[in-house]
């Protein structure tokens, strides 16, 4: 009888050690998902905090997607110093952000820029650098205009860019400062 049920536990092993398992997590399901979220990132750079709030934040794949109502600011020494708005940010290792387009306000010099277009390809906003984008548009009471391949800082004083196209008023202004809490 012993000799019956030595092959007969041997191949229960085997089919069990072969046998298909189910998963232990649902595939394509993300990690965590978080809704109604204020999300505080704080990159290496020194006295930069950036705030969002936003409808929902997921974590997927290690990297975290923001989304739904998003607003954000980057502050600098506690002080806001731009606003952000996008349909969604993706914050990537490094802190860096990607976007699919978004809208800034940069508020020293009253700056509105549209950071690409729908189906044009993502915004990049590098911490350490600031804006790369493959089209721009920036409004200004002094500037107004659109550029290619888009680079710049924060505060746009550095900035490269193909195939510009651009006005400055001679002698005066296109109006007054359209970002809240803006200065020239």
């Amino acid at each position: 009888m012993v000799r019956f049920l030595l092959p007969l536990l041997a191949l229960f092993l085997v089919l069990l050690l072969f046998s298909p398992r189910p998963s232990q997590a649902p595939e394509g399901r993300p990690g965590v998902r978080l809704e109604g979220v204020e999300f505080l990132l704080f990159p290496e750079e020194e006295g930069v905090e950036w705030r969002f709030t936003a409808q929902e934040m997921v974590e997927e794949g290690g990297v975290f997607r923001i989304r739904g109502g998003l607003s954000g600011g980057r502050y600098v020494e506690g002080r806001l110093d731009l606003r952000l708005f996008a349909p969604e940010v993706v914050v990537e290792p490094g802190d860096n952000l990607r976007a699919p387009y978004a809208r800034v306000e940069i508020l020293k010099g009253c700056y509105r820029l549209e950071l690409s277009r729908p189906g044009l390809g993502d915004v990049l906003i590098r911490q350490k650098e600031g804006f790369s984008a493959p089209w721009v548009r920036i409004e200004a009471p002094n500037l107004r205009g659109e550029a290619e391949r888009f680079r710049s800082d924060f505060a746009l004083e550095r900035i490269e860019a193909e195939n510009p196209r651009f006005e400055f008023p001679a002698g005066g202004s296109f109006g007054p400062c359209q970002v809240e809490g803006g200065s020239g």
